[in-house]
């Protein structure tokens, strides 16, 4: 009672404030009684609907609807300078606040920081405490039933005097609690497929107890002390064997635990108060065999994990081919000392890397063998300030090959000390094809015995903040070989600090780009993208075949604003919503993404009059659709057609949209909004008589029966 009375005085205090300040969600009701839970400093009423909002605390998109707190994106938390030490989220009359994370949490405080939700889900969520003087908890666990840490949600809780405190919490998911004086202080149950890494002073305090229901224990103490807790570690009944070992360098002993003696033995072994313990219910040996020579931000990549890696769906591994492909995956070690790359391969096979990736705090890839990058994008960045990386990519001991293709690799990281990476590339033969190559280091960016490139698009740059009196250069060669048109048109080999490689008649400007908005504007043409364009009618920039910007070659990342590897004159399309595809407009609902019913089409390139046409849906419809199938013309229609089509599967969460009554249709509508067919209204309804553009059926029925 007195910790909720002092955070309920501290809640009144936070709900004036924030009223001083006019903070929107301040407003919504007038006092701290009966407010449902607190984001930081600002209170939710249980009838606020909508975006949640604080400039000083809140960096990226919140939202809440019907105890629902939706994190969408990256997003930062912060209540370091709140003087009223609120949580980062608190509970207070919603009992069944639920968490969900469409991306990572990064959240910084002073006091606690989840307390009292009823389940966390999905996602990842890093919270950590600035002050080790307070008696700060990073998950406090609800007291009417439990908290819940779902299979698909990683939590990593730095600095709180207590990684988890308070009722009850179960973890099926994967808690790593770092640099805490206790590491569970509350009933907590793990269960199979779970992970708990504890590096505490005492993993478990007086008053807490740790269930062990199978999953991966890790236990180790920071600073040796004369109770570490584990007298109250105890072995649940769903777990029916599991391994152990006190020591990371011995071996791992069995126990069955329908066997008392075998139990009794590993009490027994529990009470000496170890310093080391480590549990797991997969059996040690079996994974040992099946591991393969490869980690990726400081994960071994196994045959029990390949198909996903980090436990995210960001990282898959196929053993047979020797790829590695990454999902839009941000990959770093997370400060372990005992890996300094990022993908670190001892395969004496090629490995090949492809998809999307950001590797960052560390060295990036360091192979055994021969590498490839193949239809892949990456950016190695390095934000270590005081620390400087060796090698960005390096095959071998700097003689195995490497291949560039169909790729787009910048290695651009800074620190204090200027550019990260001391090299940018070290190998044997470098083979460039087709892709876009941008390398800046400290010392040497590119050194290869060959390098050999290709492909009338390619561009390389490369440069290096070296000294003129040092002995680095931008492009350190043995023999160079270039095709297509490609020369040096910058720098010299062995002499420049600077050099670029691409078809001298391709300078950019050479190329245009002309921009096209709406029928009557003119085809203005330029590298740089046009200024924001307020209008919530506005969809995007996409080329003439339909492919956006950002998914074409010309898309030069989130940061850039010109487009670039132009190997010819590109017209740019503005689509526009029309009355057709007006399906929310401004207050967040379907807004189209891609095939707009009325286009801005330009004649000809660079012809300044453009003319509007109307895209030939009806026809696409009947030769799409099946015989006697009739065209949706509802959101409720177009839901049932593509879920149907799909042949009916169960949506991964209960539907509830209070406007949909039918069961069959809540189904197909909550099915059809988690696979991004439709979008929920920013009310949390779906309103299922709301009509739907004819592009949103094409698109969605072509990516059912079209995957």
């Amino acid at each position: 009672m007195k910790r909720r009375w002092k955070k309920f005085l501290a809640g009144v205090l936070s709900a004036a404030l924030a009223l001083n300040l006019a903070a929107p969600l301040a407003l919504a009701g007038s006092s701290t009684m009966g407010a449902a839970c607190g984001v930081t400093n600002v209170l939710l009423y249980p009838e606020w609907n909508g975006p949640v909002d604080s400039k000083k605390c809140i960096q990226g998109t919140v939202s809440y609807n019907r105890g629902l707190l939706t994190f969408d994106g990256d997003v930062t938390l912060d209540t370091t300078s709140d003087p009223y030490n609120s949580s980062l989220v608190e509970a207070l009359s919603e009992k069944n606040l639920r968490l969900v994370a469409n991306g990572k949490v990064t959240g910084r405080t002073k006091s606690n920081g989840f307390d009292g939700a009823k389940e966390i889900v999905r996602g990842e969520y890093d919270l950590s405490n600035t002050d080790a003087g307070n008696q700060s908890k990073g998950i406090l666990g609800a007291t009417n039933d439990k908290t819940t840490i779902a299979s698909d949600t990683r939590i990593t809780l730095k600095g709180f005097q207590t990684g988890i405190g308070w009722g009850s919490v179960q973890i099926d998911g994967k808690v790593k609690i770092t640099n805490a004086e206790y590491g569970i202080a509350n009933f907590t149950t793990m269960n199979h497929g779970s992970e708990l890494v504890i590096h505490a002073q005492q993993y478990i305090g007086e008053q807490g107890h740790l269930t062990y229901n199978g999953g991966h224990l890790l236990l180790n103490v920071t600073t040796i002390g004369m109770d570490f807790g584990l007298s109250r570690l105890g072995i649940g009944k769903d777990v029916s064997r599991f391994w152990y070992h006190t020591d990371d360098d011995a071996g791992y002993t069995e126990i069955d635990t329908s066997v008392q003696e075998k139990l009794d033995s590993f009490f027994e072994v529990k009470e000496t108060n170890h310093a080391y313990l480590e549990l797991t219910d997969v059996d040690p040996d079996q994974q040992e065999s099946e591991t393969y020579d490869l980690w990726v931000a400081g994960t071994q990549v196994k045959k029990t994990n390949q198909k996903d890696v980090l436990d995210d769906g960001t990282v898959s591994y196929d053993p047979n081919t020797h790829t590695l492909t990454l999902n839009n995956a941000y990959l770093t070690p997370d400060g372990d000392a005992n890996f300094t790359y990022c993908i670190d391969s001892e395969l004496t096979d090629m490995l090949t890397i492809t998809g999307t990736a950001t590797l960052s705090n560390a060295d990036g890839i360091l192979t055994e063998g021969p590498l490839t990058l193949k239809d892949a994008t990456l950016t190695l960045t390095g934000n270590i300030d005081g620390d400087i990386g060796e090698d960005a990519i390096r095959a071998g001991r700097s003689d195995e090959d490497i291949t560039i293709q169909n790729s787009t690799v910048t290695i651009a990281g800074t620190n204090s000390e200027g550019n990260f990476f001391q090299f940018g590339i070290r190998c044997g033969k470098l083979t460039v094809a087709n892709s876009t190559l941008d390398v800046k280091a400290g010392g040497s960016a590119v050194v290869a015995n060959e390098l050999e490139a290709s492909g009338a698009g390619t561009v390389i740059t490369a440069e290096t903040d070296a000294s003129e009196e040092q002995d680095y250069y931008a492009l350190e060669l043995g023999r160079l070989i270039m095709s297509h048109g490609l020369v040096l048109v910058e720098g010299e080999v062995n002499k420049s600090k600077k050099a670029k490689i691409a078809r001298s008649e391709q300078a950019p400007t050479n190329y245009l780009a002309y921009w096209v908005v709406r029928p009557g504007d003119e085809a203005e043409p330029s590298m740089q993208i046009p200024g924001a364009i307020t209008s919530s009618d506005f969809v995007g920039w996409f080329l003439e075949d339909g492919t956006r910007l950002e998914d074409s070659p010309y898309y030069m990342g989130p940061d850039a604003d010109y487009v670039g590897n132009l190997d010819r004159d590109v017209t740019f399309y503005g689509h526009w919503r029309t009355a057709e595809s007006d399906e929310g407009g401004g207050d967040g609902g379907d807004g189209g993404d891609g095939f707009g019913t009325l286009l801005a089409v330009g004649a000809v390139v660079g012809v300044a009059g453009v003319v509007a046409y109307q895209v030939g849906t009806e026809l696409i419809l009947d030769q799409l659709l099946p015989a006697g199938v009739a065209v949706p013309h509802t959101r409720a229609e177009l839901a049932m057609l593509l879920w149907n089509t799909a042949g009916r599967p169960a949506p991964a969460t209960l539907p509830a949209f209070a406007d949909v009554a039918d069961p069959e249709l809540a189904q197909a509508a909550q099915w059809a909004i988690e696979q991004g067919y439709l979008k929920a209204r920013a009310d949390g309804s779906f309103k299922p008589d709301k009509g739907v553009a004819k592009w949103r059926v094409i698109r969605g029925y072509r990516a059912v029966t079209e995957p």
